[in-house]
């Protein structure tokens, strides 16, 4: 089954707006709670289906316009289903100047024999800011299908001003690969990748050197900053609720982080307005004196001359 999602978002009035919104069976688009509690957009996408099946292509279209803010979420796991040709999903993602955009949905969960290949393609213009992540499972634990799938193949694009800035690209098989050993899941049956771009990025891995500093027992992790805009997390665990709720802590540090950039910015701006302002205040004032001066200078060399005729008549 071939599906569609279409997301725009733009501001109007101070606030995101849900602009254009378009899906087909089996998902559907929906607000997140009650629409216009927040300055942001908060978007849901749900389904109707128990998960991929063989064949299906899932097409997911978003632009974020200038100055707009969106958070999108998903509704539960996505589990890949048996497959024998496979099935695939295209994300292509547009945010415009000032824009943001978080997305950080559930875990995929690859049941035996599955075949999956999911491409991102995001791009962000000059100061558009991104909050990214993605969670794998290694299969239902529980029905030991652990690392059973056939192939499972992620690659994620970051495109800023045009340019490629950053690249992710996962390609998983069991069989041929040793998946559960170092490099890869390392005994650990989840792994999450977050991403934040942002022309702050350097700043806010400064700041996750000093959150980051805790050992937790069930979760692996670490962090780089892979560009000059791109900061990368790799975590592994056993839980995937657990790294989903670990992404969304930091998803919503880096959402804060963003914001206060964004206020201080435009405080900035504000103050740099005013001074640009007052100069310009101030130079036509110089412009007034100094066309009044000409004014007197023009009036008395007139009534110099007037005197010397008056002078020269009398003699």
């Amino acid at each position: 089954m071939d599906s569609k999602i279409v997301l725009n978002v733009a501001r109007e009035e101070g606030r995101s707006r849900l602009k254009e919104s378009y899906h087909n069976a089996p998902y559907k688009l929906t607000h997140y709670g009650a629409a216009g509690l927040t300055d942001h957009l908060e978007m849901i996408i749900m389904s109707a289906s128990p998960g991929i099946m063989d064949t299906d292509y899932l097409h997911i279209d978003v632009c974020v316009k200038e100055d707009a803010r969106l958070k999108l979420f998903t509704q539960s796991f996505n589990k890949l289903h048996p497959m024998k040709t496979g099935a695939a999903q295209h994300t292509d993602v547009h945010v415009q100047v000032g824009g943001v955009f978080h997305y950080i949905p559930h875990p995929v969960t690859p049941f035996k024999d599955s075949i999956f290949k999911a491409t991102n393609v995001i791009h962000l213009a000059e100061d558009a800011i991104l909050i990214w992540g993605d969670i794998i499972s290694a299969g239902r634990i529980h029905m030991k299908e652990a690392f059973e799938f056939d192939r499972l193949h992620t690659q994620t694009k970051i495109y800023r001003k045009g340019k490629l800035s950053f690249i992710d690209n996962q390609f998983m098989c069991p069989k041929s690969q040793p998946i559960q050993k170092m490099l890869f899941f390392e005994g650990y049956t989840h792994q999450a990748t977050f991403l934040f771009s942002a022309l702050f990025a350097q700043e806010l891995k400064h700041e996750l050197d000093e959150i980051l500093t805790a050992e937790y027992s069930d979760i692996s992790y670490g962090f780089t900053q892979a560009s000059a805009e791109v900061v990368i997390l790799r975590a592994l665990g056993n839980d995937g609720e657990l790294l989903y709720d670990f992404l969304h802590m930091l998803g919503q540090l880096c959402w804060d982080f963003s914001m206060h950039k964004l206020s201080e910015a435009k405080n900035d701006s504000t103050v740099e307005q005013l001074k640009v302002q007052d100069r310009a205040e101030v130079t036509d004032k110089e412009t007034e004196v100094a066309v009044v001066a000409d004014k007197k200078t023009i009036r008395k060399s007139k009534v110099e001359k007037a005197r010397g005729k008056k002078g020269l008549e009398y003699a």
